[in-house]
């Protein structure tokens, strides 16, 4: 991005040209995370870089990691408030923000909400107006869940009994999907592994004694550290597979339904940059995707027998031949 996006991006945020002024005064930044090799931080921490919050020069950033056990992160989240953090994001999971949020300290938390719902967590009473010290980002998860059902099941009109693949941080995907499967009218077998390391085996041996029909993988940081093995598991059962994250595509699952992430995840280094630069957190709305992305395997669609409809072909974006 040249130096006349980034001035409109800021303007856009509502901030002051004082914002540019400030880049070159050091801040210390706080991140809280499910997993050590997060997905979402690095995309977060470039757009950062081009805002000139850059780590190691102007920028300390300070990662916890929960390492997969929601209970770690209240502690975690006391230490990044001690260390006295100008802003802390809250990457990803729902425990994460209720840490920060629930600990009542005077640093700004900007949500990165991958797999939960902000304003029935009771996080935040409105995305648009958030107030007080919260605002961020809201990935859509939920509502994705049921639309990836409804298109597997119209690539699969017959298939009745769908194996689940979640885990700790996937609670509300899980729920999103069941009520979508209770209005279809077909059967949810479900694994949601309580920590790592996870059974992947065990899984797939549930779902074969169950006799599922197709596969959906929820989004979350430890399933997505999964996902060359589920794919491998999802083509030796000849499971059928939906996912919400283009990395799926990339390995060959039949289908994939998800919001353009690196661009929405990198929003919020200018939602934090805004807050930086003196804008009350609280007086920005957290941001949706307006980006999303549905593809098709046709090579996979081939190697399990599967035709796609052509009513399915003509609303992907993208079709993989």
């Amino acid at each position: 991005m040249n130096r006349r996006d980034t001035v409109l991006s800021m303007f856009a945020l509502g901030a002051a040209p004082s914002i540019l002024l400030a880049q070159k005064r050091a801040v210390r930044i706080g991140a809280l995370g499910p997993r050590k090799n997060s997905v979402i931080l690095p995309p977060v921490l470039k757009r950062l870089a081009q805002l000139g919050y850059v780590e190691g020069r102007n920028m300390e950033l300070m990662f916890r990691s929960a390492d997969g056990v929601p209970e770690r992160f209240p502690a975690l989240a006391r230490e990044l408030i001690e260390a006295k953090c100008e802003l802390i994001f809250a990457l990803g999971a729902e425990a994460a923000a209720r840490a920060l949020v629930g600990a009542k300290s005077h640093i700004p938390v900007v949500l990165i909400a991958a797999d939960y719902d902000p304003i029935k967590a009771g996080i935040v009473s409105n995305l648009r107006r958030p107030g007080g010290l919260v605002t961020g980002l809201v990935s859509a998860t939920l509502e994705l869940s049921a639309k990836r059902l409804e298109f597997l099941r119209e690539i699969l009109p017959k298939a009745n009994r769908y194996l689940v693949l979640g885990d700790a941080f996937t609670r509300d995907q899980l729920e999103a999907t069941v009520e979508a499967a209770r209005s279809f009218r077909v059967e949810i077998v479900s694994e949601s592994f309580a920590a790592p390391p996870y059974d992947l085996e065990a899984a797939f041996a549930k779902g074969r004694a169950a006799k599922v029909d197709a596969l959906i993988i929820l989004t979350s940081p430890g399933i997505l550290n999964q996902s060359a093995r589920i794919f491998e598991l999802a083509m030796r059962h000849r499971l059928p597979a939906a996912s919400g994250s283009s990395t799926y595509g990339d390995l060959g699952v039949l289908m994939y339904y998800s919001p353009d992430l690196i661009r929405h995840w990198a929003r919020a280094g200018d939602i934090a940059a805004s807050i930086l630069g003196g804008k009350p957190p609280g007086e920005i709305p957290l941001e949706q995707p307006t980006h999303f992305e549905m593809a098709i395997n046709l090579q996979t669609a081939k190697a399990l027998g599967i035709t796609v409809p052509r009513s399915v072909l003509l609303r992907a974006d993208r079709v993989i031949e």
